[in-house]
């Protein structure tokens, strides 16, 4: 991978930086005598910090971050779940085993959750793993509610890249959570078939085998109102109270759609919380606008929210290790040994998980989530060449699939009262360490907070090199620090 010198410069400050900062967190944490103390003195910072009405955005200092996490930590500190992971092919474990393990174990207790619901006269499967915390005041929280971004599924949010505990396992011991993986992208056992291969394809039906045709159609037909069925489904079936929803990278507008939802939104409680989430997809047409010399916010199609270059919509568009190469993956990924390069990081994780995690994403998810509603002629094009090649025996109106095409880009933006978005200081998909008033997190807080005028609208920087994925970085300093910004919403 080629870089600019812009970039060379900050890469080289980010790592000195980063090397000088750990060495000084190490001193202060051995400094301490008491580190609970510790994340309660940073808990204050972080509280302070939010308080700050003016501020456009706010920093945690990488050092403060890197201490937290006293408290967090499992009973068993992890062994259990990590051998059971090890011990399955690829790290494809079943999740219904997890409910065999005592709570006591874990810290929390655990449910595989499996709801099948219909949308378009089809039936969708969507997941969840509950994971109920063991701490008496974790009812005094709401429900937080994690929904994967493309090309990914639960696992990555409860695991690291080597099977030891992730983000979930963390936020668990203090509040209770539930990962909500969108219909397809997980299949028992995992993907055998090569990443590249036309064969890998999306798992609908957990209990059934889809023939090809069925299958190219569901691709374009799982818009955002389809998976906002069942994400309703699954929370109003199995929590109770004030909910969360952390929708992460392309599922960001599904934590905003649901807020207008009759059934969830008043579980809000006029509450948000961001993590590499972005805001409404209309707001991609509004930023050249606003700020002409801003970053362009379409991509090639291939990544996060690009329109590109057309091919037929039943495609999927497959990870690889140019696409993981920007902004994905950086130093403080597991993998990660002296002298990796970049490209090499990210060759190492598309095969550490290869298997467990779908690593294909559906077109209409892309184009749902960017500024690509000029597009929608050609998806009603392609979905009604797909109807007729599927046979369609479900008797699927397209009218009732036209209406609900690019709801994404019609969010209700108002009425929110406190929100916060959480970024990684080297995900560049959010946020522009080298130029921030240009960052999209800061765009989009803006507009959020000219239109609730009265609302608590906040954007928090975690200042290490976190990338797009740093729940597998730092996920237990991670967990600490959103612990205490959920704190900070409902105070």
């Amino acid at each position: 991978m080629k870089l600019g010198l812009r970039s060379r410069r900050y890469l080289g400050s980010v790592c000195l930086g980063a090397a000088i900062a750990s060495a000084a967190v190490s001193g202060a944490v051995a400094q301490s005598q008491n580190p609970e103390q510790t994340n309660a003195v940073v808990e204050k910072k972080i509280w302070s910090l939010l308080d700050d009405k003016k501020a456009v955005y706010v920093t945690l200092p990488e050092a403060d971050f890197r201490s937290l996490g006293e408290g967090f930590d499992l009973p068993d500190g992890g062994k259990t779940v990590t051998e059971l992971a090890k011990a399955a092919p690829g790290g494809a474990f079943n999740p219904s085993d997890l409910e065999k393990i005592p709570p006591k174990t874990l810290g929390y207790k655990a449910a595989w959750i499996v709801e099948r619901y219909k949308h378009y006269n089809m039936d969708w499967d969507i997941t969840g793993l509950k994971l109920t915390s063991l701490n008496p005041d974790a009812n005094r929280y709401p429900w937080f509610i994690i929904i994967n971004g493309g090309a990914a599924n639960w696992y990555e949010f409860y695991v690291d890249l080597k099977n030891n505990p992730g983000w979930a396992q963390y936020l668990a011991q203090k509040i209770n959570v539930m990962i909500v993986t969108i219909p397809g992208n997980f299949k028992y056992g995992g993907w055998e078939e090569p990443i590249e291969s036309i064969k890998r394809q999306p798992r609908y039906l957990l209990d059934t085998e889809l023939p090809d045709k069925e299958i190219y159609l569901r691709n374009v037909l799982l818009n955002n109102q389809v998976v906002l069925q069942g994400v309703r489904q699954i929370i109003m079936k199995n929590t109770v109270g004030d909910i969360l929803i952390s929708g992460h990278s392309t599922s960001g507008e599904l934590a905003l759609l649901a807020f207008s939802d009759p059934e969830l939104g008043p579980r809000f409680k006029g509450r948000y919380f961001g993590w590499g989430s972005g805001g409404p997809a209309r707001l991609s047409l509004t930023r050249p606008f606003n700020q002409p010399h801003s970053m362009p916010t379409g991509g090639t199609g291939e990544g996060e929210g690009g329109g590109g270059k057309r091919r037929p919509l039943d495609l999927l568009s497959r990870r690889d290790v140019a696409s993981y190469s920007r902004g994905y993956s950086f130093f403080l990924n597991p993998l990660y040994v002296p002298g990796m390069s970049i490209n090499q990081i990210a060759a190492a994780w598309l095969s550490e998980e290869a298997r467990r995690r779908p690593q294909f994403k559906q077109q209409i998810q892309d184009l749902e989530h960017g500024a690509a509603i000029s597009e929608k002629g050609y998806v009603e094009v392609e979905t009604k060449r797909l109807l007729k090649e599927s046979g369609n025996p479900w008797n699927i109106n397209f009218e009732d699939v036209d209406k609900e095409l690019f709801s994404t880009q019609y969010t209700r933006m108002g009425g929110y009262k406190k929100m916060v978005w959480t970024v990684g200081h080297f995900d560049r998909n959010h946020w522009l360490p080298e130029d921030p008033m240009n960052a999209l997190e800061v765009y989009v807080a803006t507009q959020y907070r000219e239109v609730n005028p009265d609302g608590e609208i906040r954007l928090i920087v975690w200042d290490p090199p976190l990338t797009h994925y740093g729940h597998l970085e730092l996920p237990k300093q991670k967990a600490a620090a959103d612990y205490s910004v959920i704190r900070w919403l409902v105070k």
